[in-house]
C-alpha cells in the first residue's frame, strides 16, 4: 500500500515536470460548482369575503439560488396566466428593473392586470435590528421583529409603497430568501385583494443535477433574450420568428430538463409552440384569402362626430387599424398606436390615410356608445393621435376576416392600395425595433405608393 501511494505521487510529479518541459498543459483539478438551493412556494390570489375569502388563482413559484445568483420560475394559469416566455428569469436586489420579474397575469372586470409578486429576496442592511429601515425596488422596508419559523430564523418586515399598498414579509435572516409573504393587490375600481406566498419546501440539489439545471437556465435565458419581449408583456401570442426560434431550441431544452424541477416548464414550452404554429398557419390561410382582393366599401361613424366613407378616399393608400381603442387600462403597448401615428406623419404627404377602427363592444350598443366614444377620445388625446378613429357594427372587420375567428388576435392591420385592393394583412402586434418602428407595415405602404 505504501509503495503504491509513493508510486502515484511520483507519477504525478513526473507528469508535471514533463508538461512543463514539453509545453503540455499542467495537471489541474477543477473545483466543483456550488450546488443549488431549491426553494418551492405555493401562492394564492384571494378575494376577501366570508371566512377566508374566495381563492381566485393558485400558483407555484420556484427559486434556484447558487453562488449569489437567483433564477425563478412562476407556474401560473396556462390559459389566462403569465405567458411562459415571461414566467422565468433572474431575480434579486441587484437585477435591473428592465428585466422580467416574478408576476401574475389576471383578468378582472374586463381588463388584464399585471400583478407583481412579493420579492423572493430581501437585501438586509448591515447590523439589522428591529426598526431598521431601507428602500428596496420602490418599497419602504422596516424590520419589525426577529422570529423562529419552523426552525428558520427570520426577520419580519413591513413594506409600504407610495400608492398605499402594503406587504408583510418573513425572510431568512442570513440568506434573505423569502419564507412567507402577504401583499395587498388592487384591481378594478379600487377593489382590494390579498396575495399570499409561502415556502413549502427547500433543499440542496446534488452536484450533478445542479450543473444540469444551471445549463438549462442558461439556455432558457438565451432563448428569452432572442424572443426580445418587453418585461411587462402580457400577450401570449408569439410572432412567426419567435415561434421558429423557440422550436429550434426545443431539443436541447427537453434533453436538459428531463428529470429536473424545470421539466414542467419545458413541456409547457413545447405544447405552446405546437399551438402557436397551428395558429400562425390558420391566420396565414385567412390572410391569403383576403390578399389582392377588392376591399369592401365602408362607412364609419367617427368618435369625434360625423362619418367617414370609403368613397371619399379614392386614390389614397389606406391603412386600417382594428383595435379596441379604450382608455382603460392605459398600458403598453397601447395598441402600438404611437408608432402608427409616427408613421402616418411620415407618409401622409404621399397620399396615405391611416384610420383607426374601434372594436370596443360599447360602440356597438346604443346605450353605451357615449361611453365608448369617450374612451376612444381619451386614448386619442393621451397618445396625441391625429388620424381619425371610427366604428361600425363590426361588419367591416367581419368582411375582411376577423383574426379572432381563427385563433388570432387584434390588432389587425390592413393596407389597401390606391386601386382598392388589399395588399397587406397582419394580425397581432408587430415586433418592434425602436430605431425602425413599424418597418414591416411601412414596407407595405411604400409598395402601395410605388416606392
Amino acid at each position: 500500500m505504501r509503495f503504491s501511494l509513493l508510486h502515484t505521487i511520483a507519477s504525478l510529479l513526473y507528469f508535471s515536470v514533463f508538461a512543463g518541459v514539453y509545453g503540455t498543459a499542467p495537471l489541474t483539478f477543477a473545483a466543483a460548482a456550488p450546488p443549488i438551493q431549491h426553494s418551492e412556494y405555493s401562492g394564492s390570489l384571494i378575494q376577501p369575503g366570508k371566512g377566508d375569502g374566495e381563492i381566485l388563482r393558485r400558483f407555484e413559484v420556484q427559486l434556484f439560488s447558487s453562488d449569489g445568483s437567483h433564477f425563478f420560475h412562476v407556474a401560473d394559469d396556462v390559459r389566462q396566466g403569465c405567458p411562459w416566455p415571461d414566467s422565468f428569469g433572474v431575480t434579486g436586489t441587484a437585477v435591473s428593473p428592465e428585466k422580467v420579474q416574478p408576476h401574475l397575469i389576471y383578468p378582472y372586470d374586463g381588463n388584464t392586470y399585471f400583478i407583481v409578486l412579493p420579492p423572493l429576496l430581501i437585501s438586509f442592511p448591515e447590523n439589522t435590528e428591529p426598526g431598521s429601515t431601507w428602500n428596496q425596488a420602490g418599497w419602504q422596508m422596516t424590520t419589525l421583529a426577529r422570529k423562529n419559523l419552523n426552525g428558520t430564523e427570520v426577520w419580519e418586515v413591513e413594506a409600504r409603497e407610495p400608492r398605499g399598498r402594503r406587504q408583510t414579509i418573513l425572510a431568512d435572516t442570513v440568506s434573505g430568501i423569502l419564507v412567507r409573504a402577504e401583499s395587498d393587490v388592487f384591481m378594478g375600481q379600487g377593489d382590494q385583494f390579498l396575495l399570499t406566498l409561502e415556502r413549502s419546501a427547500t433543499s440542496v440539489m446534488a452536484d450533478a443535477i445542479s450543473q444540469t439545471v444551471k445549463d438549462l437556465q442558461s439556455e432558457l435565458l438565451k432563448l428569452q433574450g432572442e424572443l426580445n419581449r418587453r418585461a411587462d408583456a402580457q400577450l401570449a401570442e408569439l410572432s412567426e420568428r419567435q415561434v421558429n426560434d423557440t422550436v429550434a431550441t426545443l431539443e436541447t431544452l427537453t434533453k436538459l430538463a428531463t428529470g429536473t424541477p424545470l421539466e414542467r416548464l419545458v413541456r409547457q414550452i413545447r405544447s405552446d409552440s405546437e399551438q402557436q404554429k397551428k395558429r400562425l398557419e390558420t391566420v396565414a390561410g385567412q390572410a391569403s384569402s383576403v390578399m389582392n382582393s377588392a376591399a369592401p366599401a365602408f362607412s364609419l361613424n367617427l368618435v369625434s362626430g360625423g362619418t367617414l366613407k370609403s368613397e371619399s378616399l379614392q386614390g389614397k393608400t389606406i391603412v386600417l387599424h382594428f383595435w379596441d381603442y379604450r382608455d382603460a387600462p392605459l398600458s403598453e403597448p397601447y395598441g402600438q398606436t404611437g408608432y402608427l401615428e409616427f408613421l402616418f406623419n411620415q407618409r401622409k404627404s404621399r397620399n396615405v390615410q391611416v384610420i383607426g377602427v374601434s372594436t370596443n363592444q360599447d360602440l356597438q350598443n346604443p346605450e353605451n356608445q357615449n361611453r365608448g366614444r369617450r374612451a376612444a377620445r381619451k386614448l386619442s388625446e393621451f397618445m396625441n393621435l391625429s388620424y381619425p378613429i371610427g366604428y361600425d357594427d363590426g361588419a367591416l372587420l367581419k368582411s375582411l376576416g376577423d383574426p379572432r375567428d381563427s385563433r388570432g388576435q387584434l390588432p389587425l392591420w390592413l393596407v389597401i392600395n390606391p386601386e382598392g385592393k388589399v395588399i397587406h394583412y397582419h394580425a397581432g402586434f408587430y415586433e418592434i425595433d425602436v430605431t425602425k418602428g413599424l418597418s414591416e407595415l411601412d414596407t407595405a405602404i411604400l409598395k402601395a405608393i410605388g416606392k
